[in-house]
């Protein structure tokens, strides 16, 4: 571990991570007090609107996006000629854009019928002929997105999408105060508009030659980029659509406060983990495409990957489930603190989304559009969606934690022989002398937190949080040389 070859990897992993990571950060803050608004201005009923609105939003979003962003990145970042690079740029803006025009009038256009599925009646109409201005500029700021990175402006990327968040969160909260939950889309166009003004300015900074192109070439050129993000956007609202009859299915044999509860539970997990996923996935993503067809490079990047962020959210998953009580009570009210147990539950499923992570990537670096649509499409959005429905209905809300958890481990195992059949791509066992003890403590810590007595409760669960946090301290010293970093910028 102590080569400074492997030390540079890692190094240059966590590079990336921080970048993102510290503008994810913020981001989630804005987020979390936004979230504290919401539930000390709209409860979880209000909550619970907010989430079937959202759920409702993201089918249609996932479809009219229809998988491009992720093959722009690919397509624009791999072009080395400038000419070429800003012809693909043109191309794909122009498809995006039309794209997001037809959704927000297919939106409007079947406003009854989303109010009906989604409330059970068609009084809410015109809330979702309203988020169809919102559907728009969330696709044309997804577009723009992807041109910064295909750009590899990470720095604009980062900033953009902070100034967004925050300026959203400053516009939002007046409309919860002052109109309740009548307020929600109104606060949905807001952050859309926002998001959108800001990628906007910075795409506006990259130096891009002026094109010349007619309809009928940009159709023709485009047709790949449609063909290649088509079974990715079907995959996609597949998982969309999975989550919306997930909240449906709550709200009909439930309640709508249930979803907010469960919603409120996911959004907590979500705030403090996906910024270490989507920091990560920003620079591993077109890293691992440009060694992957270099089997010990991409086994090695991999591996490595798969460490880092091991080490990482195995810490965070032991300190949510050691303050879950204090976070539910600092970030929500009274009314929510009953879903501790709930989001601990989830919280220790995010070390199998860890485990996950970096074979999950293989399939799309290798552009295998098949095996992404059956496995990741298909089968994990069904298999979800079982165990969801399962879950609540023999527990009731606890169930859905307990689904969480069933559903990692069983992606533990399918991503792991998986990608080892089809790919040869797999982890050795120095990821394993990592994930066993790391998954063992946290496990036992959420064990800890059921015993009756509370002094011996809390003193079990908080040693077994300090020995993740050390164990996670040790490994990632041995792998980036944390305390020669130390003393190198500790001098400046």
């Amino acid at each position: 571990m102590k080569n400074e070859g492997y030390n540079a990897l890692y190094r240059q992993i966590m590079k990336g991570t921080a970048v993102f990571g510290g503008t994810g950060l913020i981001t989630m803050l804005a987020n979390i007090v936004k979230g504290k608004f919401v539930a000390v201005l709209l409860s979880d009923y209000g909550m619970g609107i907010s989430s079937l609105m959202q759920s409702a939003l993201n089918p249609v979003q996932q479809l009219f996006l229809f998988g491009l962003p992720t093959v722009g990145v690919q397509e624009i970042a791999t072009e080395g000629d400038a000419e070429k690079k800003a012809q693909k740029t043109l191309t794909f803006r122009r498809i995006l854009y039309t794209l997001a025009f037809l959704g927000m009038c297919t939106m409007a256009v079947c406003a009854t019928l989303f109010s009906i599925s989604t409330f059970g009646d068609d009084s809410h109409a015109v809330w979702f002929v309203e988020m169809s201005v919102a559907l728009l500029f969330f696709i044309l700021a997804a577009g723009e997105n992807t041109i910064l990175q295909g750009y590899r402006r990470l720095k604009a990327l980062a900033a953009c999408n902070l100034i967004g968040v925050v300026s959203g969160l400053v516009f939002s909260i007046p409309l919860y105060y002052f109109y309740g939950v009548e307020g929600i889309v109104p606060a949905m166009i807001v952050l859309a508009v926002m998001s959108y003004g800001c990628t906007r300015y910075f795409t506006r900074r990259i130096a891009i030659s002026p094109q010349q192109e007619t309809w009928r070439e940009t159709w023709s050129k485009g047709y790949a980029m449609l063909m290649f993000g088509g079974a990715m956007m079907i995959a996609g609202v597949i998982g969309t659509l999975s989550t919306y009859f997930v909240n449906t299915f709550i709200r009909s044999y439930g309640s709508i406060s249930d979803v907010g509860l469960f919603q409120a539970a996911n959004t907590i997990t979500l705030q403090c983990t996906s910024l270490v996923f989507t920091a990560m996935a920003t620079d591993y993503y077109p890293h691992l495409s440009s060694v992957l067809k270099q089997k010990k490079e991409a086994v090695q990047l991999v591996e490595q990957e798969g460490e880092i962020v091991m080490l990482v959210m195995a810490t965070i998953t032991a300190l949510l489930i050691l303050f879950a009580p204090l976070i539910v009570r600092v970030l929500l009210t009274e009314k929510f603190d009953g879903i501790a147990p709930l989001l601990r539950l989830i919280a220790l499923s995010f070390i199998g989304r860890a485990f996950c992570f970096p074979l999950d990537y293989v399939c799309l670096a290798k552009g295998d559009k098949a095996f992404f649509f059956w496995v990741d499409g298909v089968w994990t959005n069904a298999k979800t969606f079982l165990l969801f429905v399962v879950g609540y209905y023999f527990f009731g809300l606890i169930g859905l934690g307990y689904a969480t958890v069933a559903n990692a481990l069983i992606d533990i195992a399918v991503s792991f022989m998986l990608n080892k059949w089809r790919y040869g791509v797999h982890y050795s066992k120095a990821m394993l002398e990592v994930f066993l003890p790391l998954s063992a403590l946290n496990i036992l810590a959420l064990a800890a937190t059921c015993l009756p007595n509370t002094l011996l409760s809390i003193s079990i669960t908080a040693a077994c949080v300090l020995t993740v946090c050390i164990f996670s301290y040790i490994q990632l010293d041995r792998r980036i040389g944390i305390k020669d970093l130390w003393k190198k910028y500790g001098k400046r």
